[in-house]
């Protein structure tokens, strides 16, 4: 038990504050060594970096695809969530530029992750994908129609086709295949404007605001 500057006692933090932490800590470690090696990253890796015994993950998680399910499961939530965000911008380019971007975010921080994630590699979550799926689709299906009745995005946009397309640019590793030549910003930019060119209503249509040109160097 310590003591406060006055003197007087202080409880001790309790054991369940301590057990919430060694969580938070484990996910943290498991989140970063699934995004540097993919699944095969091992337990007591995870543990040596969380700084917890194997013992303790695995009171905290009964077994290694308990453990990749919630870590699969809290890069599903941020995604949805910046999904969200970014979906709620007024300016229909601006928020399908900011989906894009989401997606880019997202690969950069949980790495290789992200990618067995979105294409439903890993047994433990096929409801996360089809969760994240439809998701995705609603919200993108929202901004592209936004686009359209406000005569930002072509009249004939085939909005079911410009979803599956946008998916396909994410779940077939294109996006990180052009970070790996530029940046990740850069990867999305590129991504954006050459589909938010390829959409644009005809009538006075105008390429898309150029981002970050020397990011994508």
């Amino acid at each position: 038990m310590t003591t406060n500057p006055a003197g007087g006692a202080l409880r001790p933090r309790s054991a369940r504050s301590d057990a919430l932490a060694n969580r938070e800590a484990i996910l943290e470690a498991a989140r970063e060594l699934f995004a540097e090696k993919g699944l095969a990253a091992e337990i007591r890796e995870i543990a040596d970096r969380a700084g917890v015994g194997v013992g303790s993950l695995y009171r905290h998680f009964e077994s290694r695809e308990g453990l990749i399910k919630a870590v699969m499961q809290a890069a599903a939530e941020d995604l949805v969530q910046m999904l969200r965000d970014a979906a709620e911008e007024r300016d229909p380019k601006a928020a399908l530029r900011g989906m894009i971007h989401t997606a880019a975010r997202l690969f950069e921080r949980f790495g290789v992750l992200t990618e067995v994630m979105l294409r439903g590699q890993a047994d433990e979550m096929p409801n996360h994908k089809t969760e994240l799926q439809s998701d995705y689709a609603g919200l993108a299906a929202s901004v592209l129609q936004r686009g359209v009745d406000e005569g930002t995005f072509r009249s004939d946009l085939d909005i079911p086709v410009a979803i599956a397309a946008l998916a396909s640019i994410v779940q077939s590793g294109m996006l990180l295949a052009l970070a790996s030549r530029r940046t990740y910003r850069g990867a999305a930019d590129a991504v954006a404007d050459f589909f938010l060119t390829a959409i644009a209503a005809t009538e006075g249509r105008q390429p898309p605001d150029q981002h970050s040109a020397s990011s994508q160097g």
